[in-house]
């Protein structure tokens, strides 16, 4: 207590009032308290430090206008947890259409096809305990748990928009990849690893123009490395046809560059549209990690509890395989001994990610590349395998490559063709017409967003953030992917995954 001592001593020299016991407590604390983050949880001064309480969190991860697909998608309300519709996929054959003077023309029907589509439950759980319900603070604990279980169902339902499977995980619904995948292969566009230009664009308007859709209603999804990718046909390292704008914003300053907002095609105006979501789906998705709040770093683990142990895996090298595209020239080419990684995963999360295999030679042009995977003979099963590449051999650099179908506790084998490029991006082109019988696309909700509070078992409340749906694909042949794009950077913002 010497500094105390000194400090009332102090105040003897500077004032004739003396202090109060309340004064002199709240003077103590503030000699004693911590100068660094350690002191605060081990001196005394630290203990009694009244913390600060501003009013707002810093957020470093997404937020609600991030969801951009969510926000965008058609909602409708469903009636049944099987929901039925129709599709006219055409008006009836008629060859001819001449008829004699008496004579009745042929019969003919319209051509309809019935299709379902069985509601998905998505849930998320917030819990709070008594004690930091009641501890003083600007912020609600209770809001900010909520939130953040809607949060996480949001950004879980967007990026399921994009790469849902139900053969992978069969308690998930289809989304656009494995929609789009079961159409024409005019409905996806292949760049092989090369730039987006114009003329990408200008095929893809006349896509869903050929097949009845609206490109003025389109639009155009896309990473933030894929807006890039864009960008760049503008800025003269993808076209140097194209100058740069400039725009003069007065006197002396003049502003350099310019923003695309809308692709403009012989067909229509497309919207774009930026998702960050749809890079966590693709080329920024890397293997499973987890922020460990102790040592304040990311480190690979088990995304869930539940989730199933790391498989075993080994590799074959194929001399040749039908429908390869190695090739000795272009991103990714054969000549090099590619090193894989599987995760399993199931409805919960996905395991660890296996320790990295090397082929045992080099991978020749139109050959391939057997990734066999043994699911772990621990734990909970998985229902599909998620595999990861490099796209420059040696790299360690390992993105998201493709999945396949778990087989109970058997191997199963995925081919590697080369026809996906870990690292590169994928758009998504959809027409957003949502009315009548030019609709193509809708969510429909036995119940949207809600929140479920479950009778309090402990010293806490908990609760569910709930959404009951599924997509409704009216017209998927104008629905269309570009996928293989060449970006410049690949960034991974790894506080979006947790």
């Amino acid at each position: 207590m010497e500094g105390l001592e000194n400090v009332l001593g102090m105040s003897s020299q500077f004032g004739s009032e003396t202090m109060s016991n309340e004064e002199i407590q709240e003077l103590s604390k503030a000699l004693l308290a911590p100068e660094t983050r350690d002191e605060l949880y081990e001196t005394s001064g630290g203990v009694t430090t009244m913390q600060d309480l501003e009013g707002m969190l810093a957020d470093l991860t997404l937020n609600e206008n991030d969801f951009t697909l969510w926000k965008d998608i058609n909602k409708i309300k469903g009636f049944s947890t099987v929901e039925e519709y129709d599709q006219k996929l055409g008006h009836g054959i008629s060859d001819g259409g001449f008829v004699g003077q008496i004579e009745n023309p042929e019969f003919r029907d319209p051509v309809l096809a019935k299709e379902i589509a069985i509601v998905k439950y998505m849930s998320e759980g917030w819990q709070v305990g008594d004690v930091s319900a009641n501890v003083r603070k600007i912020v609600d604990e209770k809001a900010v748990q909520q939130r953040s279980a809607m949060m996480r169902l949001l950004r879980n339902v967007n990026m399921a928009f994009y790469n849902a499977d139900s053969s992978l995980v069969p308690k998930s619904f289809d989304g656009l990849e494995k929609t789009i995948s079961g159409q024409s292969s005019d409905n996806i566009r292949d760049l092989r690893g090369n730039d987006v230009d114009q003329s990408v664009f200008d095929l893809v308007a006349q896509i869903i123009t050929d097949f009845n859709g609206n490109p003025e209603n389109a639009r155009v999804y896309a990473s933030p490395s894929g807006i890039k990718s864009v960008h760049d046909i503008l800025n003269g390292s993808r076209d140097t046809s194209i100058n740069n704008y400039i725009i003069n914003s007065g006197d002396k300053n003049v502003t350099v560059g310019s923003t695309i907002r809308n692709i403009q095609t012989p067909f229509g105006n497309m919207k774009l549209r930026t998702d960050k979501l749809l890079g966590l789906c693709y080329e920024n998705k890397i293997v499973p990690q987890r922020f460990n709040e102790t040592s304040k770093v990311f480190e690979e683990a088990k995304t869930s509890e539940k989730a199933p142990d790391t498989p075993t895996v080994s590799l074959t090298v194929n001399a040749t395989e039908t429908g390869s595209l190695f090739a000795a020239t272009g991103v990714r080419p054969s000549g090099a001994a590619y090193r894989y990684r599987v995760s399993a995963k199931n409805e919960y999360g996905r395991s660890i990610a296996s320790a990295i295999v090397t082929a045992g030679g080099n991978v020749a042009t139109g050959g391939s590349i057997d990734v066999e995977i043994t699911p772990a003979s621990t734990g909970n099963q998985p229902t599909c395998f998620e595999i990861y590449s490099e796209k420059a051999a040696g790299s360690g650099e390992f993105r998201y490559l493709g999945s396949i179908a778990a087989n109970g506790a058997s191997q199963v084998v995925y081919t590697d063709k080369n026809d996906i490029i870990p690292g590169t991006a994928r758009m998504f082109i959809i027409d957003q017409t949502s009315v009548g019988e030019s609709r193509v696309m809708a969510f429909s909700q036995l119940l949207p967003i809600h929140n479920t509070d479950l009778a309090k078992v402990g010293r806490y409340v908990h609760g569910l953030i709930n959404l009951y749906g599924v997509p409704k694909y009216y017209k998927p042949n104008v629905l269309v992917e570009i996928r293989n794009i060449n970006v410049d950077q690949t960034s991974v913002n790894r506080y979006n995954l947790i």
